[in-house]
């Protein structure tokens, strides 16, 4: 608490206006920081097969793509074979964005995929048709956190107490399995441990 007030006199300074019951959540960020003040990206010769990225702190995103270079040359020195995809395309085709389109192009996407027209979440305008979407994506997102990563769900007022049990009925028929095995975001998250009541058999919808 020490450290939130902390934070909160401080962003006091740049907005006077800011009111701590307009805080809906708190995060805290974790990242490898090193005490040399400089990259540590390295091969440890102890640990065939591991390198080391640590230390990047605030200019990774700069620095990323001669990070990326250098740890293809890590990586072949450590005597694996890498080969080339000449066919590989680095540009990826941007996925609608519902929220973000003209009624016309809303209306025209729904013609397309009814999916479109369900919303899912109601404080950030995700639909049904972008979470399916971004499950059956060539990287799936296959948790809960992963969908909210890609579509901003879940992170507006009510913080996912609308949409969370939905996404649990949609990543269930998506994936073929049980809602009690759908996770949050790694092993041991589940949502669900055990029935207690009986879906519709049409779903939430119903």
């Amino acid at each position: 608490s020490e450290g939130l007030e902390e934070l909160y006199e401080g962003a006091k300074r740049l907005v006077p206006e800011l009111e701590l019951t307009d805080v809906i959540r708190t995060f805290a960020g974790l990242r490898a920081g090193g005490f040399l003040h400089d990259f540590i990206i390295e091969a440890p010769p102890k640990y065939w097969g591991f390198i080391n990225l640590a230390g990047i702190e605030s200019p990774g995103m700069a620095s990323s793509a001669a990070i990326a270079e250098y740890v293809v040359n890590l990586v072949q020195e450590q005597g694996l074979e890498l080969r080339k995809k000449n066919n590989w395309n680095p540009i990826r085709k941007s996925r609608p964005d519902f929220s973000e389109l003209s009624l016309e192009e809303q209306g025209r996407l729904i013609e397309k995929n009814p999916l479109y027209g369900r919303i899912v979440c109601r404080c950030e305008t995700v639909t049904e048709g972008e979470i399916v979407t971004e499950i059956h994506a060539p990287i799936p997102a296959r948790t809960y956190d992963a969908i909210k990563r890609r579509t901003w769900l879940g992170t507006g007022r009510c913080q996912g107490s609308f949409d969370t049990p939905r996404v649990i009925e949609i990543l269930s028929r998506e994936l073929g399995i049980s809602p009690m095995d759908v996770i949050k975001e790694s092993k041991g998250s589940n949502f669900l441990i055990r029935p207690t009541k009986e879906v519709p058999k049409g779903g939430l919808n119903d």
